[in-house]
């Protein structure tokens, strides 16, 4: 069946549904992004020759999965994209991190649907209706629709990583563990943009000794919740592939604490 035919044999008439997909959640460095696709019938009328040839974006080749997304950002009638990035990874875990990508996926969408469709097993808890599908890309258009956004829009990401952070092959892998990559991470080590609590990363990093006090003194002569922001963009993002995941946590605890402190809530240790 297609699955377009699916999601009309499942949907109530009269009602616009909407799909949610994530891409880059087995990655070893950059984001995981979410999309939802919002669908009604009269879309599905007037553009079922192109809601048709949608399906699990694994399963198209990249150029026809470019233009396909180019098409579904113009027919839709709402659609979103959400990425949460390693650093977010590393703090939440993948899995809540794809969830709540999916949840601010399902926020972003312009036209709120009546029932939302999710790929997998476990519920984002969007506050709309949801309906779990296993294998939800290759059953329900929405769902697929979703994928080739979250799909597209992830290897973009990639591709401008690769151009920031050459040598690792990011253009070529999307950070996934193939072995060019693998060889990568022996060679140079852990990039900024790698998710230290994956274990084949945290493998092959090279944890730069003192890097963790450096950036702990940088963080106490901070003097407002602005130069804390600065902090994370221009001290501890660039730093982050030299750091151990340990470091990495009583950063963050530090810096809570003195974003608490400077914020004018609890006072942390001085």
């Amino acid at each position: 069946m297609n699955p377009l035919d699916w999601d009309l044999g499942n949907i109530p008439p009269g009602v616009a549904w909407g799909g949610v997909d994530e891409a880059g959640r087995g990655a070893w460095a950059g984001p995981v992004v979410a999309a939802c696709a919002v669908l009604d019938r009269e879309a599905a009328a007037r553009w079922g020759h192109v809601l048709r040839t949608a399906r699990d974006s694994k399963l198209i080749a990249p150029e026809r999965r470019e233009a396909l997304a180019a098409e579904l950002k113009m027919i839709l009638p709402a659609w979103s994209v959400a990425e949460v990035d390693n650093l977010g990874i590393d703090r939440e875990n993948i899995l809540e991190a794809s969830l709540y990508a999916m949840r601010q996926a399902a926020a972003g969408v312009a036209v709120r649907p009546r029932i939302l469709l999710v790929d997998g097993n476990r519920a984002p808890r969007t506050g709309l209706p949801e309906r779990l599908v296993v294998d939800g890309d290759a059953l329900s258009c929405a769902v697929a629709c979703a994928s080739i956004l979250a799909k597209t829009h992830r290897d973009a990401l990639m591709r401008e990583l690769d151009l920031r952070l050459p040598g690792y092959g990011f253009a070529r892998h999307k950070g996934y563990g193939t072995q060019v990559h693998r060889q990568a991470l022996r060679d140079l080590g852990a990039s900024p943009a790698h998710r230290l609590s994956y274990a084949p990363v945290a493998a092959l990093a090279r944890p730069e000794a003192g890097l963790e006090v450096a950036l702990m003194d940088q963080i106490e002569l901070c003097a407002s919740v602005a130069e804390l922001q600065l902090w994370v963009e221009q001290a501890l993002r660039p730093a982050y592939g030299r750091l151990d995941l340990a470091w990495v946590e009583t950063l963050r605890g530090r810096y809570g604490e003195r974003l608490a402190f400077l914020a004018g809530g609890r006072a942390g240790p001085q």
